[in-house]
Parts: C-alpha cells; sequence; structure tokens
C-alpha cells in the first residue's frame, strides 16, 4: 500500500486533502485511479487508511475508512547528535538513521571536521536533508517525518545532550 504525508489540516472530517507534489506522483507516476487503498499519515504519528474517491489536476480527495494513532514509532525518542561527514556520506546516514527510528537529527560541526559549511549554504542543504528524511519515512512506512535541524557547534550540542534522558556518546577511544 503506498504511504503518503499531509499536513494535519488537510485532514477535513472523513475526507484528506492531498496537494503538492504527491498529486503528479499520484496520478502519473503510479497511475493511481479511484478506490485504490492508501495510507495517510498527518505527521503527528495518526495514519489514516483511506480509499481514493477523486483525482483531480491540483488534489486528490480520499475517504478515510479508518484511523490508528502512534502504532507505527517506537515508544521512546532518539535524537542523533551527528558530526558532518565528508561529501554526502550525511544523506546515506539521514536515510539509514530515519529507517531505524530516529526521530531528529540535529548535524554537529566539531573542530576535525573535513566538511565546514557556513550556515548559509548548509541551510540549502538541510532543505535537502529535510527531503531525503520525509522520502525514507514513506519508505520505511513511519508515522511521523524526523526533523533535520540546523547544524550546531559541538559545545551547544552537548549542552543539549547532557539535557536528554539517557544520553550516550560513543568515541573511538573511550
Amino acid at each position: 500500500m503506498h504511504h503518503f504525508f499531509v499536513d494535519p489540516a488537510q485532514v477535513m472530517g472523513d475526507f484528506i486533502r492531498i496537494t503538492g507534489p504527491d498529486v503528479n506522483h499520484m496520478k502519473n507516476a503510479l497511475r493511481m485511479k479511484q478506490g485504490e487503498e492508501v495510507l495517510v499519515s498527518d505527521g503527528t504519528g495518526t495514519d489514516y487508511h483511506c480509499c481514493l474517491s477523486s483525482l483531480n489536476s491540483d488534489c486528490v480527495e480520499a475517504r478515510i475508512v479508518s484511523a490508528d494513532r502512534d502504532g507505527r514509532e517506537l515508544p521512546s525518542r532518539i535524537w542523533l547528535f551527528q558530526g558532518l561527514p565528508k561529501s554526502d556520506k550525511m544523506e546515506l546516514i539521514i536515510q539509514k538513521a530515519v529507517e531505524l527510528g530516529v526521530g531528529e537529527i540535529i548535524p554537529v560541526l566539531t573542530r576535525r571536521c573535513v566538511s565546514r559549511p557556513d550556515p548559509k549554504s548548509f541551510e540549502k542543504k538541510r532543505v535537502r536533508l529535510a527531503r531525503i528524511a520525509a522520502e525514507a519515512a514513506k519508505q520505511s512506512g513511519r508515522g511521523r517525518i524526523p526533523q533535520v535541524r540546523e547544524m550546531m557547534d559541538l559545545r551547544p550540542a552537548l549542552e543539549e545532550m547532557a539535557a536528554r534522558p539517557g544520553a550516550m556518546l560513543f568515541y573511538e577511544r573511550s
């Protein structure tokens, strides 16, 4: 069953309105038809099993058959504070972390990072990384799209990490 994410405001009573790039994907790539079943998540943990009722050029409407709350997420929340790796390795790290159940990803700039983007150029990359997280969430059947936060220096990252319950820091020489 195909899985899509919508904003909670698009859930209207017994119907869900799907807009944006997913409409083109549903109509042209997947060639979905009226009556097909889809899984729609609102990003807050509610999953809706739906039946497509109409496919228009700018939106798709789906009738809600049933709703499940928090059935696809881990019972505990995991934050990944990830040092910036070389080249495009961060994309693979984000994809696999989302597939494994990480709830939030915080890129960390450390003293020994080879990749040292400035905050303005990293913001463009963060948008791409957020898209990768969304695709991985769809692929792995997650009920929420993990957030990819802004880049953070090591000291504030350690302070935030210390405030989290059960924080673990993995280091190869410890």
